[in-house]
């Protein structure tokens, strides 16, 4: 995959990424969830009807109150 089709998804593999969510780069509705595992491989999740991603809050909330932020690489990556 190349850097400009990467689209944010974490490799889960470090311990400040367990637990966590991570805005996916190019779709505000859906963000990438770790599990409480390492290694194990980032779930794709959507929000609610009407909400946004928002990565400063590190959940979804209403698109009303949703701003755009720079992308910010996760800790890791997929191992592809």
């Amino acid at each position: 995959m190349s850097e400009r089709d990467y689209n944010g998804e974490p490799g889960c593999r470090t311990l400040a990424e367990l637990s966590k969510s991570f805005r996916h780069y190019w779709d505000p509705t859906a963000y990438w969830q770790c599990s409480k595992e390492q290694a194990q491989a980032a779930q794709l999740k959507r929000c609610p009807a009407n909400e946004l991603y928002y990565d400063k809050a590190q959940r979804c909330v209403a698109w009303k109150d949703w701003q755009w932020t720079e992308p910010q690489e996760p800790p890791t990556k997929p191992r592809k």
